[in-house]
């Protein structure tokens, strides 16, 4: 059966399923041999990864030499990438809307002796991102290393959120992130290496009240995790790798110690410098370390939490933070 031809059909037509459902018994059956397979499974994987860990300790991976492109690299987070890759000996094809502030940040990585050019796009707009992919092509050769880090920071409620502004946050946050991937994507699997890098946050990790923001961190998380697995079922993880950055509050814009001063929040919450959270993020390409939360350590703690009911969620943060009923 033509499993690709099925599944890859744009036909409309309903034709409803002869498949009898599986009976009571049957599904207990199934269940059993499914959870004994499961354990074998992970019993051999626990000992190879054993195996692995004992026979070669994780070692840095060289990146000096490699095409870096990083989306929003102009400012904040994407600027610090951006010169942190230069002290690794990276060409840096440097993104961003805003092409002053981008050719800003590729006169500094100039005078630190990197190979480096501005390209002025928005990542919502896939045309222009294929075109800015063949010119990097021109320049540089293809890219090994992909930083999805231009992100649309709106710490929006649903009901507050305008339509205009929900499709716009999907688009940057989401989209572009899915479409910019796939089409590096063929490159890397073309030349049999790479390395793809997205930035959530830790609300991707546990709810937020700012819907429309925490969701597209949500979407970032599992599009990255759904990614890597299929990688790994098409046989290329040893080839091309994943990281998903979750940062705390990253001292970088305006609106965000704006935002804390106004809940009182300075003092109360994890704050880090760009420098810090670039820093981590290069050291996750290195190690190849398929998630990241910068500061270390928090990746299991906020999943956990995530799993908790939305109350003992708000106790813990109003217990936390000192937040009022009134939190928006």
């Amino acid at each position: 059966m033509d499993v690709e031809r099925i599944f890859n059909s744009e036909t409309t037509e309903y034709v409803a399923s002869e498949a009898r459902k599986t009976t009571p018994c049957g599904r207990f059956l199934l269940t059993l041999d499914h959870f004994a397979k499961f354990s074998v499974t992970l019993l051999i994987e626990c000992l190879w990864i054993l195996w692995d860990f004992v026979r070669c300790y994780p070692k840095r991976k060289d990146l000096s030499g490699q095409v870096a492109l990083v989306t929003g690299g102009a400012n904040g987070l994407g600027r610090e990438i951006c010169l942190r890759l230069a002290w690794e000996k990276c060409k840096i094809a440097v993104v961003d809307i805003n092409l002053e502030c981008a050719e800003k940040t590729v006169r500094d990585l100039h005078e630190m002796g990197a190979e480096a050019k501005a390209y002025k796009a928005d990542v919502a707009d896939f045309e222009a991102m294929k075109r800015i992919r063949q010119e990097v092509l021109v320049d540089f050769g293809s890219v090994d290393i992909l930083v999805n880090n231009a992100g649309f920071l709106a710490l929006l409620t649903l009901n507050r959120a305008t339509p205009e502004q929900i499709e716009r946050m999907v688009a940057v946050n989401v989209t572009s992130v899915v479409m910019i991937t796939k089409l590096f994507l063929e490159d890397m699997i073309r030349q049999d290496r790479g390395h793809i890098v997205a930035i959530s946050s830790p609300f991707g990790l546990s709810p937020t009240s700012h819907t429309m923001y925490g969701m597209t961190l949500y979407a970032i998380r599992g599009f990255m995790t759904c990614l890597n697995q299929e990688l790994i079922m098409k046989g290329w993880q040893n080839k091309i790798k994943t990281t998903c950055a979750f940062p705390y509050y990253i001292a970088t814009r305006k609106e965000l110690t704006d935002y804390t001063e106004c809940l009182n929040l300075q003092g109360k919450f994890v704050l880090i410098s760009p420098t810090e959270a670039a820093e981590a993020i290069v050291k996750g390409i290195q190690f190849n370390m398929r998630n990241l939360t910068i500061p270390a350590g928090f990746y299991m703690p906020m999943t956990v939490l995530g799993i908790f009911t939305p109350r003992i969620i708000r106790r813990f943060y109003q217990l936390a933070h000192g937040w009022s009923s009134n939190f928006p």
